[in-house]
Formats: structure tokens, sequence, C-alpha cells
């Protein structure tokens, strides 16, 4: 029987362990937080004797090292905030565990003379001599994705222009946050990057806008904007073929607001201010004010309550050529709902499922043995019969992705 632990029980950890808890070669789940009540909740709603609840500190490696060491882990899921990825992967490498994690935290960072694209990439020998697998960057975006976009561009020859799309739509009673809010902020006030004619660039926050038809079951049009992601770093290094142009953008319903309070009030500034004498961080209060991700427990109330209705959709468009046609491939996703996500695993929300289903099923497939490769590596890799195996895999948790290919005439 396999054992895995997993770092943070918010509102990724709620659905990892979830779904992981009912697998049956899983025989033991250690979630763990600094938190340990909210660690609790999320047991106690998913009401799994597999699940063992421990306290730990991400920011702490000694401390992850000796945890996972106690009980040699079979895989260690890093689903707490990337700024801890350093700790949480040098401590599942030393504890000889396969390692996945959902996001990066270091865009191009640069180490002994060397630039890498994204942080956990400067493990990859390391990982590769213990002959050990992490797969980074496998949640919803990036990671289902960047599969996506693999399917297509596995059928072309040359591959023009590949653009990623995040679009959700929320409505409540009150204030609430499906995921960290302070780490979506952050993505917006940052500078976006993307990949253009050989060469990352940037543009500047809230720029780029495009109206995107984002199908069933949102079927609307929605504005999109750059984002800082991590797509457009991973892809033209990973998916095989040259890439001409890679781009991420997001939006939703409030993207204006989130400008006006971004650029217009720079309420994401770091720079301190002197109020009645104190020294203050204008970002350090704002983000204080944020509400904090959805408890399992305030998530079942909103939703029993009916004052919560929440939906996302996850959109691939990739152009290019085969054979001397141009073919344009549209893929996006059709997954439940926050109502129905929080009846398949209790405390659920859409944006979780999207997110934490796919790192479930690619943790599952290293733990099967169907990921057959070492080192470090995005979700762009997989081969055909991996990405067969992982397409069923989400389908069987009701994630859903269509396809659609079109061509000129002429």
């Amino acid at each position: 029987m396999k054992k895995v632990v997993i770092v943070g029980a918010g509102a990724q950890g709620n659905v990892i362990s979830g779904i992981l808890a009912k697998a049956p070669e899983v025989g033991k789940i250690l979630l763990t937080d600094l938190d340990v009540e909210r660690a609790t909740e999320v047991a106690q709603t998913i009401n799994s004797d597999k699940i063992e609840v421990e306290k730990a500190d991400a920011s702490n490696k000694a401390q992850l090292i000796e945890l996972f060491k106690k009980d040699q882990y079979d895989l260690v899921v890093n689903a707490t905030l990337m700024t801890f990825n350093r700790q949480v992967i040098e401590a599942a490498l030393e504890a000889g565990s396969h390692y996945i994690d959902m996001a990066s935290d270091e865009f191009l960072p640069e180490k002994d003379g060397k630039q890498y694209i994204v942080e956990q990439l400067e493990y990859a020998d390391e990982f590769e001599k213990k002959g050990l697998m992490a797969n980074i960057l496998a949640g919803g975006d990036s990671g289902l994705v960047n599969v996506m976009a693999k399917e297509a561009v596995d059928e072309l020859d040359e591959v023009d222009y590949i653009g990623i799309k995040d679009y959700g739509v929320v409505t409540c009673d009150e204030p609430v946050a499906m995921w960290s809010f302070q780490t979506y902020l952050e993505d917006c006030a940052d500078d976006a990057i993307y990949w253009e004619d050989g060469q990352y660039k940037w543009a500047k926050p809230f720029t780029g806008e495009e109206e995107y038809y984002f199908p069933a079951p949102l079927d609307i049009k929605g504005k999109v904007f750059y984002h800082n992601h991590e797509e457009p770093l991973t892809i033209p290094a990973f998916i095989g073929k040259p890439v001409k142009y890679v781009d991420f953008k997001m939006g939703d319903p409030d993207s204006a607001t989130w400008e006006f309070l971004l650029e217009g009030l720079k309420l994401m500034d770091d720079e301190t201010v002197s109020i009645k004498g104190s020294q203050v961080s204008v970002k350090d209060v704002f983000c204080h004010q944020l509400p904090i991700t959805l408890t399992p427990k305030k998530c079942i109330e909103l939703v029993k309550e009916k004052k919560i209705q929440s939906q996302a959709v996850l959109a691939v468009d990739v152009k290019g050529t085969s054979n001397g046609q141009k073919l344009h491939y549209k893929m996006w996703t059709d997954s439940p709902n926050i109502e129905k996500a929080c009846s398949l695993i209790p405390g659920t929300n859409d944006v979780s499922w999207i997110t934490s289903v796919p790192a479930s099923v690619l943790s599952l497939m290293i733990l099967r043995g169907q990921l057959k490769r070492t080192g470090v590596f995005p979700c762009e890799v997989l081969n055909k019969e991996e990405r067969d195996i992982f397409f069923k895999g989400i389908k069987e948790w009701e994630v859903t992705v269509h396809k659609q290919v079109t061509s000129d005439i002429a």
C-alpha cells in the first residue's frame, strides 16, 4: 500500500485528500498544515480512516525532512503556497520521495551563472540521480491546459500560436475566495510573461485585452488580459516542437474593479507609508483584509443555503499547419460548478476542483508507475499513452475536455 503526505490543507489539499482516500492502492495519507485545526476540519469532512493529521511548518525544511523520513512516504504532494516550494521539494528529495506541485514562485531564476525557467528545475539533476520524479505545475493551469496544448501540438507540423485562457464567474452574498486571493492579486499586479519569436517578453498588467467566447458550461463572452503565469515559460521549452507564440490570459466579470484597485489605487504596492506616525505597507493592510480561502464548512454552508454560485472554464487555442493545411484547435473544459463539486467531495469549490482533480490523477499515475520518467518535468512532456490515461482519469471525476478543429477552405 502506498503512503502519501500532503503539505497544505487548503482548497487544493481538501480535494486531493478526498480523491486519494478513495484510491485502493493508497493506504495512508498524512495531511499537514501549520493550521492543524484546518487540517482536522478537512479530515473530518472527508471522513476516511486513511487520513492522519499533523501540524507542520512548510517554511521549516528540517522539520519537513524529519516528517517525510519518519514513515518513508512514496509521494509528497505540495499543496501549500508556492513561496515554500524550495523547502518542500528539497525535503522530498532528501527523504527519497517522489514529488508533485501546482505552481512556481520564481520565474527565470539564476543560480551559479545558469538561468532556469522556474525554480523547481534547479533540482532536475538531483532527482534524476536518485531515480525520483518531480511532476511540477500539475494543476489545472498550469497542468491540464499544458496537456491539452500537447494534444494539438502532436498533430501539427508547425505551431504558430498557443493561447491559454482562464475565466470564472462567482456570485455570492458575501465576500469569498476560492483560492489564495493574495496570490491572484499579486499575479494581476505583476508584468506578465509571454513567448514570441524565440524569446520571453513582458506585458504590463491589464493589457492585451481580448474578448473571448467561453463555451458551455459558461456560454458567455468575457474579457481576458495578459496574466503572469507559468505556461508561456515552460511550453516553449518542453512541448517538443518550436512554437512561435505562447501567452496566458485571465479574466472575470470584476476585472475592471481589480484594475482600479491595483493600477488606480496601487493597493498591492510594497512601499511603506507613514500613517499617524506608523510605517505601514499599503499591500499588507489590503491583503490583511482579504477574505480567506473558503473552508470546507463555510463552503458547505453557502452551497446548502444557495448563497453562492460559481463556474470556471479553462480554454486552449492552438494554431498551426499540418500537411500544408492551416488548422485551429479550440479546446475547453467542462467541469462541475460549485454545487456539484461540493456534492462530490464535501467542502469543495469548482476552482479547487478543476485545479486539484488533475493533480490527484497525476499523483495516482506516479504511485501506479504510469509516468515512466525521472527528473523534474512539467505536464506538456506527457506522451500519448500517458495523456490517454490522464484524460480518462479526470473524466472519472467529471472533468471533460472538448476539442473542436477547424480549417480554412482556402
